[in-house]
């Protein structure tokens, strides 16, 4: 069975679709209405037709003192002769006919319809002719015209009701022309619509899409690159500068992991190479006693180094990957220090002539006892390892309404320069004087930055007067 193939949505599709589809809507409304409107107008100028023609028949009867006549001449209107038969009138009088057009002499016993209707109104309906085709025919009552005064003055009126019929084939034709016109109208305008809404969206999108293409074209393991812009897009500018600061960091944290690679396996191939030395030698002398009664102390010492390098590794990658749980708790700062001070002494035998702090015996903080115990100690070590032999340590403690500053000063024969201080929580970063030492491995400050990270704790680290290291702690609260 083929998997199931979820459907993008396209940002184009969806603009170009809603696009055409409004403005498509608004064109069919406008030529709907004109249809409508044509179509309404040829009508009523069909009606129009019929009652001119009416009007001129009802001018040719006339009231000579009681006597109608009517005088029509067929050579003026020939649509009402027998030869064409497409038309039709009857004329009535007092309910019976009383003039009848050529046309409808063909057809004998048919009358055209006859309602009753006021004086001088007119009414239209629809009407299948004598000849079988649909027409119309409009119906008039109306009052014969009278030639002499004395008639006029003698209130006695003779009415007439005419009858006019005309097929609606042209009509009808005309009609079916205009919708035909204005469909086909309709239909071409809405794919050109489409079409030129296509155009516009394409050309509205070239910036995100050009920006595709370069995120395309990057390679953050070769040198380093960024997204150019040829024009800045208001829209695409605030994208293009966060996926720029996106692809620095990640440039700079590939180009870390690979020194971090280098680091690790440098820092394990000593212990590895001694090992092997170690054990090369006593295979091939077995019997000397100066290489087998410090073997085993030897490689204890050699395997403590790598443990203790693998286990501070596993801290760093657990700080950086927020697996550690953190349990706020309510510490005596104080306390806390001299606790610390006493668990250091076995590396730093002089940590109490040294260290000198200064802290309120009341101060509580609200922290992960694990996080700061590891924090402090990492930053306690490298003061004492790294400063004076024999100056003191100074930490000092101020507590603020928002934050705890824990500053940690120690003497360095030389100051620190701006690239060492901006490496000095990097990874297996090491200063010269630690490298020919085998306890230190450059992990500690690394280790440090990653729990104030995840604990929301900011840490770094400043020159100070007279050859002084700052390390600022700041804990918020």
């Amino acid at each position: 069975m083929l998997p199931h193939k979820t459907k993008l949505h396209s940002i184009k599709r969806k603009l170009v679709n809603n696009i055409t589809a409004v403005i498509s809507l608004i064109l069919v409304t406008i030529f709907l209405t004109v249809d409508l409107s044509v179509d309404s107008w040829v009508e009523n100028q069909f009606n129009q037709s019929l009652s001119n023609k009416a009007n001129y028949l009802k001018t040719l009867v006339k009231d000579h003192a009681g006597k109608l006549e009517f005088d029509f001449a067929g050579e003026f209107m020939s649509e009402y002769e027998q030869a064409n038969a497409s038309e039709f009138y009857q004329l009535w009088h007092e309910q019976h006919t009383f003039e009848k057009s050529d046309s409808l002499q063909i057809y004998p016993g048919v009358d055209l319809p006859n309602i009753d209707i006021p004086i001088n109104e007119f009414k239209i309906i629809d009407y299948t002719l004598p000849n079988g085709e649909e027409g119309r025919a409009m119906i008039s009552h109306f009052i014969a015209q009278q030639e002499d005064e004395s008639a006029r003055n003698s209130g006695h009126f003779n009415t007439m009701v005419l009858t006019i019929a005309a097929p609606t084939s042209a009509l009808n034709k005309v009609l079916i022309i205009i919708d035909v016109v204005f469909l086909l109208t309709c239909i071409i305008t809405v794919f050109g619509v489409r079409y030129l809404v296509t155009r516009i969206v394409n050309r509205g999108l070239y910036p995100l899409n050009n920006l595709n293409e370069q995120i395309k074209q990057l390679d953050i393991t070769g040198a380093s690159q960024t997204i150019k812009s040829d024009f800045k897009v208001e829209e695409i500018e605030p994208i293009r500068n966060e996926l720029n600061k996106f692809i620095t960091t990640n440039q700079q944290l590939y180009q870390n992991e690979k020194r971090l690679t280098s680091d690790i396996a440098h820092e394990l191939k000593t212990p590895i190479a001694e090992l092997i030395s170690l054990s090369e030698v006593a295979l091939r002398y077995p019997n000397d006693e100066r290489i087998t009664s410090t073997y085993t102390s030897d490689i204890l010492a050699i395997s403590q180094r790598m443990k203790t390098i693998v286990n501070n590794l596993l801290l760093l990658q657990r700080a950086g990957s927020s697996a550690i749980e953190l349990n706020l708790e309510k510490l005596n700062l104080s306390e806390f220090i001299n606790d610390l001070s006493n668990e250091l002494q076995f590396k730093h035998p002089d940590i109490e002539q040294r260290l000198q702090h200064d802290i309120a015996v009341d101060l509580l903080v609200t922290v992960d006892k694990f996080c700061l115990h590891t924090i402090l100690t990492n930053l306690l070590d490298n003061a004492l390892f790294y400063g004076v032999p024999g100056q003191s340590v100074n930490l000092r403690v101020e507590q603020f309404a928002d934050k705890t500053t824990i500053t940690l000063c120690n003497p360095l024969t030389e100051p620190l320069s701006e690239q060492q201080l901006e490496a000095i929580f990097d990874p297996l970063y090491q200063l010269d004087s630690s490298r020919t030492n085998n306890q230190r491995h450059g992990l500690g400050l690394s280790i440090v930055k990653s729990l104030c990270n995840l604990n929301h704790f900011s840490i770094s680290a400043k020159n100070k007067p007279d050859t002084r290291l700052a390390l600022i702690l700041t804990l918020p609260r």
